[in-house]
């Protein structure tokens, strides 16, 4: 696990334990509009900000908003691309790229209510995996006794993503912002604050936790294995 990480949720939540601050103002179409709390140089603060509203990212701030430790904390999700674009989940209408889900990961979908509409739309169990190789006989099976329980699902990545997007438009305190390039970023160290984020439109964003591309993967892990909780309080 990324320790660095940990250590930044862990800083985070006892540095903020007693602060609250307004809900933000919050949209999924547009770039939205500014919070209530601007900072006195003129960059907008928010307690989080999340860079890359893909199905990692757009997942973490579903799951950061929804959970009771931080409803009054400000949620920022940043993703580049110009707006959501709904899946094509008709007859015959599927995606060819898809997403093998863990169980840890089935655990999150359902925890943020994801899961639901996962299996209203389209998802496949997988009871049995088999990996060979091309070159020998050697192979490895993977399944629970008697097929008694999935070791897997495969859901197509768009289907994943609508779906908590879906839950993500009761979440308050989560705020998406499209069209959001990320310029350059400055993590908190030697001494300052907060961290620094600037868009390539010149916007100038600042957080208590920013969370990069870099460390999404880490993040998702960490909620999926149920052991986040503990860092948040």
């Amino acid at each position: 696990m990324n320790r660095l990480l940990c250590t930044r949720l862990a800083n985070y939540s006892a540095r903020n334990a007693s602060t609250t601050r307004p809900l933000q103002w919050r949209s999924l179409a547009g770039t939205g509009a500014p919070p209530e709390h601007a900072r006195a140089e003129g960059a907008q603060h928010y307690d989080i900000i999340i860079v890359g509203g893909g199905m990692v990212g757009t997942a973490l701030a579903c799951a950061l908003g929804k959970n009771s430790r931080l409803q009054d904390k400000s949620i920022l999700l940043l993703e580049a691309a110009g707006g959501f674009k709904q899946p094509s989940t008709g007859p015959g209408q599927y995606s060819n790229r898809v997403s093998a889900l863990s169980k840890g990961t089935h655990r999150l979908m359902q925890s943020i209510g994801a899961w639901q509409e996962i299996e209203r739309t389209r998802v496949k169990p997988v009871l049995r995996m088999q990996v060979w190789d091309a070159c020998s006989d050697a192979l490895i099976t993977f399944n629970y006794d008697d097929l008694s329980e999935n070791i897997s699902w495969i859901v197509e990545n768009d289907v994943l993503l609508a779906s908590v997007y879906r839950q993500l438009e009761g979440v308050q305190n989560v705020q998406v912002r499209y069209a959001a390039k990320l310029a350059s970023c400055e993590l908190i160290r030697d001494g300052a604050d907060t961290s620094t984020v600037r868009l390539t439109n010149g916007e100038t964003l600042k957080c208590d936790l920013l969370i990069p591309p870099a460390d999404l993967l880490e993040a998702f892990s960490l909620l999926s294995l149920d052991c986040w909780a503990s860092w948040l309080v």
